[in-house]
């Protein structure tokens, strides 16, 4: 469990990450030379993936494949939401409000063991 919590935790640090620091990574050639344009704060994201992948490589293996994507999905959605409404100040609206709560009842459901 505290290795799901850290990948739920670096996923979710490498998304404020990367919207925090306002500019994609641009990279290509120009006049001959190769350029990478990358911020400190989204090589900060990255990090924050990698270690979060590397995490996820465990988890898989030791669970569920049908349950823990499924399970991890709605939840990074559901913090995805509420992290963009009170730190972002993005708005909120009924269908978000309806998927955060469609999430939270799929998740239930999952867990239901009749």
């Amino acid at each position: 469990m505290k290795q799901f919590i850290a990948y739920i935790f670096l996923t979710m640090a490498g998304l404020f990450m990367m919207k925090l620091s306002g500019q994609p990574i641009k990279f290509g050639i120009n006049e001959g030379n190769f350029f990478l344009n990358i911020s400190m704060k989204m090589i900060l994201a990255l990090l924050f993936y990698l270690f979060s992948f590397i995490l996820w490589t465990g988890i898989v293996v030791k669970n569920d494949l049908s349950y823990i994507v499924p399970f991890s999905s709605a939840i990074v959605n559901v913090f995805s939401v509420i992290i963009g409404i009170f730190i972002f100040h993005e708005p909120l609206n009924i269908y978000k409000g309806m998927g955060i709560v469609l999430a939270i009842i799929g998740v239930i459901l999952m867990n239901y063991k009749p």
